[in-house]
This record gives structure tokens, C-alpha cells and sequence, in this order.
């Protein structure tokens, strides 16, 4: 966290223009250390700092929208960066855009050694929560939508449409606000100015912790369907076909020689098949810690 609050400190737009928001979800590391004590060091800046008790980032989330005090709210995770010039490019997208409802840029993961793990490959990057669809300024196709570490809304959508999906306290929230925001014909602008680095660290990169990631991924968007048997049932079967085409690709990748990349895109459609067939309370047991 200290590094994404520092780059909030290094923005190009005038600190008089918006407020930085820390919401601490019952962490039980160094985060309300950290938060003072950027409190403290750095008093000129619009700062609030909150503690939401009730665990998952849907609350935490729902939390910041409640106490910010702008009509434009961006959130960032505490494992990110931002450039220099996020704030201003925010700016400069909303108010070149009034019809557009919500907005996101790219996500750009940092690597522990700067490369790129030789099993990634184009077609499992959200993993790594991969943004970057070049530098047109266009509204997100039906199949795509900005991610959690670099997402901006117009406040009065919350007001709107409600908050943040708090049944889903380890992933996909970000998928069901954009899906909501779509079901009742709002805009998303994919705005590539608006640049935020990812901190991949080793432990993110390591064969258990995908998995996991995988299982959540697939146990949460039946959580987010559950209303729905006709979304299970649709969800069951592109699971399926993109469990297909995943081996499909996987040969491609084996003929190439690139074996890592054919077994983690087999892996990854894998468990997340896997866990779409997993009970809540299986989730809660196995994979409660993020």
C-alpha cells in the first residue's frame, strides 16, 4: 500500500481537485500503520481513512462510495501504481465524455523479475487482471469491461443502481457492476491514458495460488447466477466450450514447443470449471484469505 498511496502523492492534477480514501476491510497487517502515518506525514492532502468490518472488497468498496465527497469516484488496490498523469486523465475523460457513464484504462502487471512468466499467454492475462486493448479511446465491447485497480464511475450511478454485489466477497464484483451498469443501457469508455501498474508478486505467480484464484473465479459467478437458472445453465455451457477451445489451444502451444503455456491455459480453464461446481461453504473453508 505504501507505494500506491505515494504515487497518489506524485499526481499532476492539483491535490485541491481530489480527495484520497483508505479503507481498511479488517486487515491484520501493517495497512492502519501505514494509513495513519501517511495521514500524519502528508496533511495537506483530502484524506479519509475507514475501517469496514464487515469482510469481503464489496463492502469495502460499498464503504468508500458512501464517504466520498466527489461526484467521480476511481478506485485503485492497494497493490497498484499510479502514473503520474491518472488523475488528470480521469479528468480529462470525464469531462470529454458527459454521456459516458463509467469508465477504465489500463492495467499494466509489474513482474517480480520484469519478465513476463513464460506460461502467460494472451488468453489467461486476467489472472493477472491484464488490461490493455491499445490506445483507440472507444467504448468497451459487450465481453469486455474495466477491472477492479482501475475503475471510475460517476457517483450518481451508485445512487442509481445501488452498490457493489456483497455477496461476492473474493471476486467478480467488478464484473457484476459492469454487467448491471449494462442491463440498464449505461456507457463504459475504454480510456488508455488512464495508466495503473500491477504488482504481481512471486507468491501470485505460483502454480497453488493460480489455482485457487481459478477455483474463486468459477465458485463466484455462480454465486453472482444464482438468481438465475437460465445464467447457470449459459454459464455452464460456455464454460464447457471454453474448456474445449482451451485444449484446442493447448495442442497449438505443444506443437510450438511451448509446453508451460499449454498446460496453464488447460489448468486455468480447468479449475475454474471446477470450482463452479463448488458449494459457498467450501469456498469459506478452503479459500477464505485472498
Amino acid at each position: 500500500m505504501p507505494d500506491a498511496l505515494l504515487s497518489l502523492t506524485k499526481q499532476m492534477l492539483s491535490k485541491e481537485h481530489f480527495e484520497i480514501i483508505v479503507i481498511n476491510n479488517n486487515s491484520t497487517d501493517t495497512t492502519e500503520e501505514v494509513a495513519l502515518s501517511f495521514e500524519k506525514e502528508n496533511p495537506e492532502y483530502q484524506y479519509q481513512y475507514h475501517i469496514e468490518k464487515s469482510q469481503g472488497l464489496s463492502y469495502a468498496r460499498n464503504k468508500g462510495i458512501e464517504v466520498a465527497k466527489g461526484e467521480i469516484i476511481a478506485f485503485i488496490d492497494d497493490d497498484a501504481i499510479a502514473e503520474p498523469d491518472y488523475a488528470e486523465q480521469i479528468v480529462q475523460a470525464v469531462d470529454s465524455y458527459p454521456e459516458m457513464d463509467a469508465f477504465g484504462g489500463k492495467v499494466l502487471p509489474i513482474y517480480p523479475d520484469k519478465q513476463q512468466p513464460a506460461w502467460m499467454s494472451k488468453y489467461i492475462q486476467g489472472v493477472v487482471s491484464k488490461v490493455d486493448y491499445g490506445e483507440k479511446i472507444e467504448a468497451f465491447d459487450k465481453k469486455k469491461y474495466p477491472v477492479g485497480c482501475n475503475m471510475i464511475f460517476r457517483k450518481e450511478i451508485f445512487d442509481e443502481l445501488g452498490g457493489f454485489n456483497v455477496d461476492l466477497k473474493y471476486r467478480s464484483d467488478d464484473k457484476f457492476i459492469f454487467l448491471k451498469l449494462r442491463e440498464h443501457h449505461k456507457k463504459i469508455l475504454y480510456a488508455p491514458g488512464i495508466v495503473v501498474h500491477h504488482n504481481i508478486d512471486a507468491s501470485r505467480l505460483t502454480k497453488a495460488f493460480i489455482i485457487k484464484l481459478c477455483i474463486q473465479i468459477g465458485a463466484t459467478e455462480k454465486i453472482r447466477l444464482k438468481e438465475s437458472f437460465a445464467g447457470l445453465f449459459f454459464k455452464f455451457v460456455e464454460y464447457i466450450w471454453k474448456m474445449l477451445a482451451s485444449l484446442i489451444l493447448a495442442a497449438l502451444f505443444v506443437l510450438k514447443g511451448k509446453l508451460e503455456k499449454a498446460h496453464f491455459i488447460v489448468m486455468v480453464r480447468w479449475y475454474i470449471l471446477f470450482g463452479f461446481f463448488r458449494s459457498v461453504e467450501y469456498i469459506e473453508q478452503k479459500y477464505a484469505k485472498k
